[in-house]
């Protein structure tokens, strides 16, 4: 008995043992995990931090976009921004890594990556130029630059007049009947915290295509705009020209095939109109009153096609693998300074309907009625 009893003990001692070592095991492991936990948020926050210095910083350049990413990144010795350069530091105990690149002609790209412990984050988000808008009361001139189109396409304008409480702005122009052709007239769109009256659209060039040397007109003639406007342009695409030299005093979106805007409003966060996807706008290198306007009139491209085309210039085939058509950069300008567009048939060559708009500061009979 005596035996069996020792027996008992000893195994009562190694299973309550093994009980400990096994709950020693649980708490660590648990500790582990919490410890990762803890330490993948301190990352994340330290990457966002670090991303908001790195914001700011790119602000304080304004539509100088090499200025602001020299802000982020250092400077070389010539004064110019570095390109490869990095902006680190440490921050709550970690550390952060934040670089800075161009996408394309109105966006910076911002990489933030956070690192605490065995933690890291990385932020990817962009800093975006903000197009076509009214600085002072203006004048403007819009200019058809060149077309190498399949497609007939319409060109449009469209005013977004800031809001400050008052009442919906007075109907004139060519506005049409906004009620009877279904307008979004008075629509509230938030921009930075600030509200827009959208108004109806207004032809500037009709249905046409390869006119190379075409005259635009913004109607009516003697257009003004007030400060803080913000202007949409978008085509028309009439694929079987059916509409081509038809002049359109209310605009019909029934009559075209699609739309392609050259802003289009943030759908992740709505704070801001951007450059559309099939749209490429590039603000002239002297004159931040005067823009570009490249559009694409084809459909069915994807998002990493168009976006690849804008950042790095054309290339060959679509390679699925690395996303890219292999271009290696806009190195070629033209006669007024802009990328150099070419005809790709079918790849996104944004060469189809490409217009100039300026403004131009005035004050007196051309500041728009109060």
């Amino acid at each position: 008995m005596g035996q069996g009893l020792l027996l008992i003990v000893i195994g009562s001692i190694l299973g309550a043992s093994t009980l400990m070592f096994q709950s020693k095991q649980v708490a660590l492991e648990t500790t582990r995990i919490q410890t990762a936990y803890q330490e993948e948020v301190l990352a994340r926050e330290i990457a966002r931090s670090a991303y908001g210095v790195a914001f700011r910083k790119a602000q304080g350049a304004g539509n100088d976009l090499d200025k602001a990413i020299g802000f982020v990144n250092g400077t070389l010795q010539s004064g110019k921004a570095n390109f490869d350069g990095e902006m680190t530091g440490s921050y709550q105990g970690g550390t952060y890594i934040v670089q800075a690149y161009t996408l394309d002609g109105q966006s910076v790209r911002i990489r933030s990556t956070g690192l605490f412990g065995n933690g890291e984050f990385t932020i990817n988000e962009n800093y975006n130029v903000k197009l076509l808008t009214v600085k002072n009361h203006s004048r403007i001139t819009i200019e058809f630059l060149q077309s190498m189109a399949g497609y007939c396409s319409a060109v449009f304008m469209q005013r977004f007049l800031p809001y400050r409480g008052e009442k919906k702005p007075p109907m004139s122009g060519n506005y049409g009947n906004a009620e009877k052709k279904g307008y979004a007239y008075g629509k509230a769109v938030v921009s930075d915290d600030e509200k827009y009256w959208v108004m109806p659209p207004e032809m500037i060039l009709n249905s046409g295509h390869n006119r190379t040397g075409a005259e635009a007109t913004a109607t009516p003639p003697d257009l003004s705009l007030a400060p803080e406007t913000r202007i949409n342009f978008f085509i028309g695409v009439d694929k079987n020209c059916s509409e081509e030299g038809i002049w359109e005093d209310q605009y019909d979106a029934s009559k075209y095939d699609y739309i392609h805007n050259a802003l289009e409003e943030d759908t992740q966060n709505m704070l801001d109109l951007q450059e559309g996807k099939y749209a490429m706008i590039e603000q002239h290198k002297t004159d931040d009153q005067k823009w570009r306007i490249a559009f694409e009139d084809l459909e069915g491209f994807s998002d990493a096609k168009l976006s690849d085309v804008k950042a790095n210039s054309y290339g060959g085939s679509w390679d699925n693998g690395d996303q890219t058509y292999g271009g290696n950069g806009w190195t070629e300008q033209d006669a007024l300074g802009y990328r150099k567009l070419k005809d790709h048939g079918d790849r996104p060559d944004f060469s189809d309907q490409v217009i100039q708009v300026t403004l131009t500061s005035c004050s007196g009979p051309c500041m728009p009625p109060a």
